[in-house]
This record gives C-alpha cells, sequence and structure tokens, in this order.
C-alpha cells in the first residue's frame, strides 16, 4: 500500500502539474490578448475551433507547450445551454457545452522543462513516475461547466470552477504519461518507459491559493497498448482517493475565474489572454521528433 500511494502520489504530480482556477477582482489585465471564445448559450449559435475552446490548457501549464491540431480536424466547441439558481449568498451556475466533428488536438510538453517541473516537487528521486507527455482530445463528448461562488452586497464573486468532459458517458480527453528511470547521465527522456493514458473526467479549480490549485478526476488508467476495461477503473478509482490539489500558473487560475464570472454574466463572447508559453503549432512531422533527448543532471 506504502508503494502504491507513493505511485499514485507521483502520478498526481505528472499529470496534475500540466493542469487551475481564481476569480480575481483586483488582478493586474493581460497585456496582450490570446483567442476569442463565442459563447450562445443555444445549439444554433456561432461554434469554436477547438484549439480555442481548449486554450487554457497552455495557459494553466507549468511548462512551455506545442500545439498540434490534426489538419482534418473538425472538432467544434459550442456552449449549449445556460441554467443558474441563486440562493440568499451563494450562487451555480451550469453550462453545458458540447465537442462535435472529429479530429485530434494535443497539447505537447517541453520534457526537459517537465522533468525540472517534477524534480523541483520531488525528493531527489530515483524514478520519475507518470511524467505528463501531452494532454489529447480526440472525438465528440457532452460537457459540464460548472460554477459557483457567493453574493455579497450585489457582487457575484466566483470560487470554483469545474469542467467536466463526461456528460455523454465517456470523455474523449486524455493524459498521456510515461515513467524515467535516472541513469548516470540523469534523467533522460528517451529513457522513459510505462507509457500509460489516463482519461480525464473532470478537472477542477478553486479560487485564491498560494500557488493557485486545481483538481482532476479520472476514469481509467491503462498501458499505452492495453484496452480499457476493470482493471484500468479500479486503478483511476484508487488513484482518486489520493488525488490533491495541484499548483497551477496565477494566469492560468485568474482566466479560469474570469471565464467562470463570464459564463454566469451571460457574456457573449470570453477573450483569453495570450499564453506567452505556447509556441508554434507543429506539424504532424515536427509532434513525431518530441521524442528527443531531455536531461537534468
Amino acid at each position: 500500500m506504502k508503494n502504491m500511494r507513493k505511485g499514485l502520489l507521483a502520478l498526481l504530480l505528472g499529470f496534475l502539474g500540466g493542469l487551475c482556477l481564481a476569480n480575481c477582482m483586483d488582478c493586474e489585465p493581460a497585456t496582450s490578448s490570446g483567442p476569442t471564445l463565442h459563447m450562445a448559450y443555444n445549439s444554433e449559435g456561432m461554434g469554436n475551433g477547438v484549439d480555442v475552446f481548449m486554450y487554457f490548457v497552455p495557459l494553466v501549464a507549468p511548462t512551455s507547450v506545442d500545439a498540434y491540431k490534426d489538419p482534418n480536424t473538425t472538432l467544434n466547441a459550442k456552449i449549449i445551454s445556460r441554467t443558474s439558481e441563486d440562493k440568499k449568498n451563494s450562487f451555480v451556475t451550469k453550462c453545458v457545452f458540447e465537442i462535435t466533428g472529429a479530429g485530434v488536438y494535443e497539447i505537447f510538453f517541453d520534457p526537459n522543462e517537465m522533468i525540472a517541473f517534477n524534480a523541483k516537487h520531488s525528493n531527489n528521486p530515483k524514478v520519475m513516475r507518470n511524467m505528463l507527455k501531452s494532454i489529447r482530445m480526440d472525438g465528440p463528448l457532452v460537457g459540464l461547466l460548472e460554477i459557483s461562488g457567493t453574493i455579497k452586497n450585489n457582487t457575484r464573486q466566483v470560487n470554483n470552477v469545474s469542467v467536466r468532459f463526461d456528460m455523454d458517458g465517456k470523455s474523449s480527453v486524455t493524459a498521456h504519461l510515461y515513467d524515467i528511470k535516472k541513469s548516470q547521465e540523469g534523467f533522460l527522456y528517451q529513457n522513459r518507459s510505462n507509457e500509460q493514458i489516463a482519461r480525464i473526467n473532470a478537472l477542477t479549480f478553486t479560487r485564491g491559493g498560494n500557488p493557485p490549485q486545481m483538481g482532476a478526476e479520472v476514469s481509467s488508467i491503462a498501458g499505452q497498448a492495453d484496452s480499457e476495461g476493470f482493471f484500468s477503473a479500479f486503478k483511476a478509482m484508487i488513484a482518486n482517493w489520493f488525488i490533491p490539489p495541484m499548483p497551477i500558473t496565477d494566469i492560468g487560475s485568474e482566466t479560469m475565474m474570469n471565464f467562470g464570472l463570464a459564463l454566469d454574466s451571460t457574456q457573449s463572447t470570453f477573450t483569453f489572454p495570450f499564453a506567452e508559453n505556447l509556441r508554434q503549432s507543429l506539424s504532424l512531422l515536427v509532434a513525431q521528433k518530441l521524442n528527443q533527448n531531455a536531461k537534468l543532471q
């Protein structure tokens, strides 16, 4: 059980290290802008490219990232409904979103920086387990954005935002993970092993924190070449018991809180801040070349 706990916590560190929220009323405004998400709150409204909807991933990531979108991808995101319930001092707003179409959108995390990030949060490990290689969406889904907060003097403050990807039964969002054993040269990405895929059901962001934090829920953890089944679901169930909130970037947390407030107030658009760690979009060839060395002495 002790070894299992260590492994699960390592999974958490690697997995969640790539992925937070906070409504920040007095934060510094962003100096430049990213893409604009259109929100019609019905199925007939304007859709958004999946890269626009998922732009929060590079914003919360603690490393440089590269984005790859299959040239034939037709994945399209819409906010299709909104409901809200107010109580005396609190509120809950729920927005259903839908991803339609087909294709692949994937965010790759810089392996050198991911190794350094995990080293910073580890105690001289001999093996780095469940390192985050990428976050991938590869199909349609129905999801739910749930926003909750407080009301004081007629002012609404978002405190929590959750993003669920499994409202139609199965999420099409996965985290691709691997282990690295330390060699005489240090931790080398080319020496990775035990590649696994964790299916992400939900990401949860909470206001505040130093640093801000994010939680995650997974439904399956399976070897890259293995099919999902009872054992992969059991591993995920155990992992969820041990997953504590994890640190993310300040700008990512601020963005998620502001996004929640935009949804609660039925804004028709939301413009993301510019993700400074998002590098050039990848061709398939460049994506394949990510199997390069990443080294930490």
